[in-house]
């Protein structure tokens, strides 16, 4: 095989690689898919997409949307396939945002923890004693949704919310509340009342 027939064999088989490529990803689309595409109705209508349970369109957003998609000559399907993304970003991002709020709280929680803990004065050799009185008032005068609001937020941990409970038990213990029955100790460990997850 002489010199010249082996390069144009090199060249055949190069130029049938980039060309199969090449009609692989730039194959041009049919007059049918073309008009299906293209051709913005009256009026749109994206009834025929699915939403999420509780979702609905923001109608200042939906315009913008549909402004654009008349500037383009979108048809009714490209429109629709557009919006079924726009959809799906939307539920994707607002998961990443929950996710993100729920570690941001996780962590904020942790961080009163801590600081709780290390307190120099109700926390270190001093927070069994705290705990303990603190949960008395916690018991008597935290209702269920109050429980449930301190819990959930993390402020069950922070320092400052378990001081005055503390303070409170403490007047509580001495008789100096006025009208408050004392409540018994309660019997669970300290950590399960106003702690419940650590």
């Amino acid at each position: 095989m002489n010199e010249e027939n082996l390069e144009q064999k090199q060249v055949a088989g190069l130029g049938e690689n980039v060309f199969d490529n090449t009609q692989t990803a730039n194959q041009p689309l049919g007059l049918g898919e073309e008009e299906s595409c293209y051709g913005k109705p009256e009026r749109y209508d994206y009834s025929g997409v699915q939403l999420p349970e509780n979702y609905c369109y923001n109608e200042e957003l939906l315009n913008e949307f549909n402004q654009l998609a008349g500037k383009y000559n979108l048809s009714q399907k490209s429109a629709n396939e557009l919006m079924s993304m726009a959809v799906k970003l939307t539920q994707l991002m607002g998961k990443n945002y929950s996710d993100a709020m729920a570690e941001q709280q996780r962590q904020k929680t942790e961080d009163y923890k801590h600081s709780l803990i290390n307190d120099r004065e109700i926390g270190g050799c001093n927070f069994e004693r705290t705990m303990r009185t603190a949960n008395i008032a916690y018991t008597q005068f935290a209702d269920a949704d109050v429980q449930a609001l301190l819990s959930n937020s993390g402020l069950n941990c922070h320092p400052k919310i378990v001081k005055m409970f503390y303070d409170i038990g403490r007047r509580m213990q001495n008789d100096s509340v006025y009208g408050v029955n004392i409540a018994a100790a309660p019997k669970e460990n300290r950590e399960d009342i106003l702690f419940p997850t650590m």
